[in-house]
């Protein structure tokens, strides 16, 4: 085995940056640490499982796994029990160890909240942030679906003692590739209220009512290479950025005339009116960010670093990271 040269919480931090808008680096990695070896991967929730899986593939040149992958096509069918706010009390091996008011797991609980939205839509909160935002997840009728992680979870609603609760499968890595059967988060229901409407609470809001200013240099298609924490970490050279079973996010960019920009991310490629772009900046006035393009030429080539304003960003305040593009064409050469 190779050994692994590199910063392995630097690394994990970089990928959750990427990929989240309800998980910490901090509080994955330091919960992580405090466990002991039998327990960590138990509580872990599954995109840091699979950071720390991709991890041992760069370590060692090539890992091959198997997983688990359920099937997640399933139609949205309603569920009048379970929307609304459900706070979670305990988590067990089966739901028959659950007693109330008796929490049998010990420790914090990494899950703090879910809101089930009417329309199968989710809203999360863990432990290391109590801010309500959007969840990866989605759900149909007795079953959560997170179509990321490739996975299909059962929930069930049962009313005990006067209280209604759901147990919820947690699949985390264990279940994904180690074949393990899961755990189960359990939940108590808070409210039945509508959240359709309900706006995550940011942190930080930038300015993006600004006027379209045209700039050359950024006009063409641009293809992901890197992620990096800072600009000078970039190396054209050496990818920052490996994982082996990971892959960047974001892939392509592609500025056109009069400010209209499409991407392409996680293999979806499309543009959205609320997106445009003016000189150095991409405007997103639904998430109300102004993420900064430094355009530099490098060895002959053009690269963009363009501000990744995550989550991590609109709702913790911290610092974005950059994703790297290489220049590749102008629009309307091919």
């Amino acid at each position: 085995m190779k050994p692994y040269n590199g910063d392995i919480e630097d690394i994990m931090e970089k990928s959750l940056q990427q990929h989240s808008s309800s998980l910490s680096f901090d509080s994955v990695w330091s919960g992580y640490r405090k466990k002991p070896m039998g327990k960590r991967l138990f509580s872990m929730p599954v995109t840091a499982f699979i950071l720390l899986v991709a991890l041992v593939a760069t370590a060692s040149g090539g890992y091959i796994y198997k997983r688990i992958i359920d099937k997640i096509d399933y139609p949205f069918v309603d569920d009048p029990l379970i929307t609304g706010k459900w706070k979670a009390v305990d988590f067990v091996d089966e739901p028959e160890e659950f007693i109330p008011g008796k929490k049998s797991c010990k420790g914090d609980l990494y899950l703090n909240e879910l809101v089930y939205i009417k329309d199968g839509k989710m809203l999360s909160s863990s432990s290391d942030s109590s801010i309500l935002s959007d969840s990866s997840s989605s759900w149909t009728n007795g079953l959560i679906i997170n179509k990321q992680n490739k996975t299909a979870s059962i929930y069930e609603i049962k009313d005990i003692d006067g209280a209604t609760y759901m147990f919820f499968e947690w699949k985390t890595g264990d279940y994904i590739f180690n074949m393990m059967d899961p755990g189960f988060y359990v939940l108590k229901k808070s409210d039945s209220n509508d959240y359709s409407d309900f706006e995550p609470k940011r942190i930080l809001e930038d300015d993006v009512d600004l006027p379209f200013e045209n700039d050359e240099q950024m006009i063409g298609i641009w293809q992901s290479v890197d992620f990096v924490k800072n600009i000078e970490d970039f190396d054209p050279k050496k990818q920052t950025f490996k994982f082996g079973l990971e892959e960047l996010f974001l892939t392509e960019m592609i500025f056109d005339i009069g400010g209209n920009l499409t991407m392409s991310m996680d293999l979806k490629k499309g543009s959205n009116p609320l997106i445009t772009w003016t000189k150095g900046l991409v405007l997103n006035k639904h998430n109300k960010t102004s993420s900064r393009c430094e355009i530099r030429e490098i060895d002959g080539e053009m690269f963009m670093f363009y501000e990744w304003k995550s989550g991590n960003y609109q709702y913790r305040g911290m610092k974005p990271s950059y994703y790297v593009l290489r220049k590749m064409d102008s629009v309307g050469d091919n």
